[in-house]
């Protein structure tokens, strides 16, 4: 693996501390306060960030198709919104070009607003912000984006906005759902954790996801014809990207926080926030077990992912011995750092190359 991911997980360790370290009081416009990470250092580490995902050159599978992508007029632009093709992303490629007239400008641009949205979220809302950063790059959610690049921005968007569910702001959140889909279509399953996020997390809630995955593993054919009718695009069940199933490690490692929650972690009297988010992380852990026979459906993890970058900080505080919290939290670091490992080779992105000698 380069050694330029090694030095990103050094820039994640370094500045995630001193992030922690120095802890800033902020005032909202309402007058009330909140202690959040150092902003300074929380800035430079999600600069880092981008900085290496936007010079990247060659590095991801769909890269070159990225780095070619052109929009005609703006007459296409139009036809692709009112045609509902994805056109904020069509948007965002005509007006990189704007910019900059390289097939590069696509590639930063996209890096920044997705890596900001991620950076910006987290720093706000994460109660364990180191061990959110950390999760961030060994849940493969800051190098995925290298392969699926509008999918992650519309990742990236409803992480932004997934407060709104917690806050029963629900009309907000369809409109963050709409504009997640302009980006990519799929964002639009995103609107199943209104009706699951704000229920009880408890052994009846686990019992309905794994109805639903059951349910939605044995309806693959109804649930690629959906797919095909949101997308204006027959699915081909035979391809080997829809017919192959996913590696069991990513669906182990799922349902990790569900084996955490119901071994160590207290049940009761969890604050509407704890419940919200565990409920996300068994959410995730269901939606990997539901699309576990195609690679294609996987990709939902994408989504379901992101919050439990967020959701793993308020999991391991429900842990009430503080010795079995930080064991557990050393645990989960390093089997996850091993899937961080494995990400990388799958994703095929293991050999690093910037763009700066081919400008």
């Amino acid at each position: 693996m380069s050694a330029v991911y090694w030095c990103v997980l050094l820039a994640v360790i370094i500045l995630g501390i001193t992030a922690e370290a120095n802890p800033k009081t902020i005032l909202s416009r309402n007058g009330q306060s909140a202690i959040r990470p150092d902003p300074i250092a929380a800035l430079l580490l999600a600069l880092a960030l981008m900085l290496v995902a936007g010079f990247r050159f060659r590095v991801g599978t769909d890269y070159d198709a990225y780095f070619r992508w052109h929009v005609g007029d703006w007459s296409e632009v139009f036809q692709d919104f009112i045609r509902f093709r994805e056109g904020g992303f069509s948007l965002l490629a005509k007006f990189s070009r704007l910019l900059w007239d390289h097939g590069q400008s696509l590639i930063f641009i996209s890096a920044a607003i997705t890596i900001g949205l991620y950076a910006w979220t987290i720093h706000r809302y994460s109660p364990m912000y180191l061990l959110s950063m950390l999760l961030y790059l060994f849940l493969g959610q800051w190098q995925g984006s290298f392969n699926g690049i509008r999918q992650y921005l519309a990742a990236a968007i409803l992480f932004a906005g997934h407060r709104l569910i917690l806050e029963k702001k629900l009309w907000q959140y369809l409109l963050v759902v709409l504009a997640a889909s302009l980006f990519h279509v799929s964002a639009v399953v995103m609107i199943v954790p209104c009706f699951l996020f704000n229920r009880k997390a408890d052994i009846p809630q686990l019992a309905l996801l794994a109805l639903g995955a059951v349910v939605v593993r044995f309806s693959y054919s109804a649930v690629f014809s959906l797919i095909g009718s949101l997308r204006d695009k027959a699915v081909s069940v035979n391809s080997a990207y829809v017919s192959t199933g996913i590696n069991v490690f990513r669906i182990l490692t799922a349902f990790i926080p569900v084996a955490i929650f119901l071994v160590l972690c207290r049940k009761n009297d969890l604050s509407r926030e704890q419940n919200f988010y565990v409920n996300a992380l068994f959410f995730h852990a269901f939606s990997m077990l539901a699309s576990m026979g195609s690679s294609y459906l996987g990709r939902i993890g994408i989504y379901t992912g992101a919050t439990t970058i967020i959701g793993y900080g308020h999991l391991l505080l429900l842990i009430k011995e503080e010795r079995s919290r930080n064991l557990t939290v050393f645990l989960v670091l390093g089997v996850l750092f091993v899937y961080w490992l494995y990400s990388v080779y799958a994703g095929k992105i293991g050999q690093f190359q910037w763009i700066f000698s081919s400008l």
